[in-house]
């Protein structure tokens, strides 16, 4: 009897100094990040059958477990990566938000004072003071939107430089997890592991910053496999993968993160990434390539329609007017807008035909053995067909694609091309003109259409040198069937006898006053456009008159007129499309990011409640079991005086 009741005070000593040991290791780490309450499951020792019953032979420990729940903390790792995309976009969004009421509203206010230059210069046309002033306000507005595009450009590279940053530190994350599932698998079972799950766990917490990440239990083995964005294994067993910055293709400044297993490389789409490395992603492809874009639309859209104007009249000199600021359509600029694969052969030019139908983002040119095919921002396809030139071309939304030299492709070989029509507008205009007698303040025509047009016609002037005859106000017509013109003078109230009026709704048509039997002068261009019955009142002006002021007076009111985005938006409301939509994405990410705080305040709760430390729980088991070490002592204590005293009775 002595020595069963030894053995059962030998257990109580045993499961207190565990139950001890326990909770003296909850209390130490009541402050570790990531740690999880340890419980300990007591159990009874089989009982012995003596006699006509069965006695109890004491207590052991069978396991010490975590006070974890996985769904709590698969909450919680979820709401860590949706809490972290929300901050990081809104960090992002702040600072594009500060850009445009900062550097890019130089821009626009540079451009505002080259109209009231213009204004001024209108009722003065001759002073070269004020022609002066007006080339340096209009130096001014293209160096604002050189600089503008740079910033832009810059806080682009600081994001790839952070997420170049942030991929060393997720590689990083993923080696220490691998190192944690070796440690797993070299335990027989799960005892004595608990601490190893909570690093592990602290660890998936740190990645989800930076990633969706889902974690798979491994079948037969006490390791995970980790899984981040939609399906790429960053883990798995004791191996790691590796996440790279790679060039895109064909834009190289487009980085892409692509997952390096081996000698083999996979891209990761980006929308499926999620964390900050999502936001990053998001916010450089979403909103920091559109606002280039938009940047590139005003400049193109302003320098195009300063040049047009200046074309159409006469300068100071008595010569008809230079471009105010670079071609927008010089052979560099088409090229440039097309980005072709590494090792290319093709040739590929981009022209900008009409800033009105000019639409944002980019577009991609797929060929293949056989044909080309332009994809738009919305999916739509046009097919690349011969011009009368014999090129392979397409015109869409104000562009002209041509192929002037394509590629070599194989049967089955496929080649993709990115045009960006807009990108580098704000970067690539400057001032061309250095001679302030250069600006054409005179206007020989002057077109003003009708209150009740319809239609979006243009009309420009052809030739600057009117005959005397000629000089004088008429009023150009469409007919009911839009397929004839009809030119009156309204001194004699007659009609002008033209050599062809007919019009043409795909190319326009060329006003040419008849001047003999068998000649004639082109006077205007008519643009497409027109609707039937549309009708203009045109001013011709026969003397180049260098004091003029007609043109000044045009080129002021561009400032107001809605000549883009399908006639929706002047130059300047590209710019207020520009910084409302940034500004309305960053009241929406802050609404989103209080939302999100919210969602893990509650996750990280419900974990804390279950697996955290209670102090005064675990102070209370404490005295607990020291009570039940001193009890089990005790017993001890009596099986052996009751042993003694039996050997003395021997």
């Amino acid at each position: 009897m002595a020595v069963d009741l030894m053995q059962i005070g030998v257990s109580g000593l045993r499961t207190s100094q565990k139950q001890l040991d326990v909770a003296s290791h909850n209390i130490t780490n009541v402050n570790t990040p990531g740690y999880s309450r340890q419980v300990v499951e007591q159990k009874t020792d089989d009982a012995q059958w003596n006699g006509n019953n069965y006695y109890g032979t004491g207590a052991y420990i069978d396991n010490v477990s975590r006070a974890y729940d996985q769904f709590a903390a698969r909450e919680l790792t979820l709401s860590t990566t949706q809490l972290e995309e929300a901050n990081v976009k809104q960090q992002h969004l702040a600072m594009l938000d500060d850009f445009t009421s900062k550097s890019a509203v130089n821009s626009v206010n540079s451009m505002n004072d080259f109209y009231h230059s213009v204004r001024s210069l209108a009722d003065n046309p001759s002073d070269l003071g004020s022609r002066q002033t007006v080339l340096e306000h209009a130096n001014q507005a293209a160096v604002n939107l050189n600089n503008s595009h740079e910033t832009l450009t810059n806080i682009r590279t600081d994001v790839n430089q952070q997420l170049s940053v942030s991929l060393e530190r997720v590689n990083a994350l993923g080696q220490e997890l691998a190192a944690v599932n070796t440690s797993l698998q070299q335990q027989s079972n799960s005892d004595g592991s608990n601490d190893l799950f909570d690093q592990q766990r602290t660890l998936i917490n740190e990645l989800a910053k930076y990633t969706q990440v889902t974690v798979l239990a491994d079948k037969g083995s006490l390791a995970n496999t980790v899984i981040i964005g939609s399906g790429d294994t960053l883990v798995s067993g004791v191996t790691a993968s590796q996440l790279k910055l790679i060039d895109g293709d064909p834009d190289i400044a487009n980085k892409q993160i692509a997952l390096i297993n081996g000698n083999n490389s996979k891209p990761i789409k980006s929308d499926t990434v999620g964390g900050s490395l999502g936001a990053m992603l998001t916010v450089r492809d979403d909103v920091i390539d559109k606002s280039l874009d938009q940047l590139g639309q005003m400049a193109i859209g302003f320098a195009s329609q300063m040049n047009d104007l200046q074309q159409q009249g006469v300068d100071l000199n008595g010569q008809q007017g230079q471009a105010l600021f670079n071609d927008i359509n010089s052979t560099e600029a088409m090229s440039q807008r097309a980005l072709k694969p590494f090792g290319s052969a093709s040739a590929i030019s981009v022209k900008i035909d009409d800033i009105n139908q000019l639409k944002l983002g980019d577009y991609q040119l797929v060929s293949d053995a056989t044909s080309h095919t332009l994809i738009d921002q919305q999916g739509n396809e046009t097919v690349l067909t011969a011009n009368t030139k014999g090129k392979l071309a397409a015109k869409v939304d104000g562009l002209e694609i041509t192929i002037n030299t394509p590629s070599t492709l194989m049967a089955g070989e496929t080649e993709t091309t990115i045009i960006q029509p807009l990108r580098r507008g704000a970067a690539d205009i400057s001032l061309a003109m250095t001679d302030p007698r250069g600006l054409a303040g005179h206007r020989p025509l002057t077109a003003v259409a009708a209150e009740s047009n319809s239609g979006s016609a243009t009309i420009a002037q052809v030739s600057t040198a009117v005959p005397d005859n000629f000089g004088g106000n008429y009023q150009v017509k469409f007919n009911d069937k839009l397929d004839q013109i009809t030119v009156t003078d309204l001194k004699t109230n007659t009609n002008v006898e033209l050599a062809d009026n007919k019009y043409s709704s795909e190319h326009g048509a060329t006003i040419a006053f008849k001047t003999g039997a068998t000649t004639s002068i082109p006077v205007m261009t008519l643009s497409v456009g027109a609707q039937a019955n549309d009708s203009f009142e045109i001013e011709l002006d026969t003397q180049n008159s260098p004091g003029g002021n007609g043109n000044f007076l045009a080129m002021q009111q561009v400032q107001h007129q809605k000549t883009m985005a399908d006639g929706k938006s002047s130059v300047i409301d590209v710019f207020e499309g520009l910084a409302t939509d940034i500004g309305m994405l960053k009241k929406n990410t802050d609404k989103l990011s209080e939302v999100n705080q919210l969602d893990f305040d509650s996750a990280s709760e419900r974990v804390s409640n279950l697996s955290g430390v209670n102090l005064d729980e675990e102070a209370a088991n404490l005295m607990k079991f020291q009570q039940s070490y001193m009890a089990s002592s005790r017993i001890m204590s009596v099986a052996k005086e009751t042993f003694d005293t039996l050997m003395r009775v021997v």
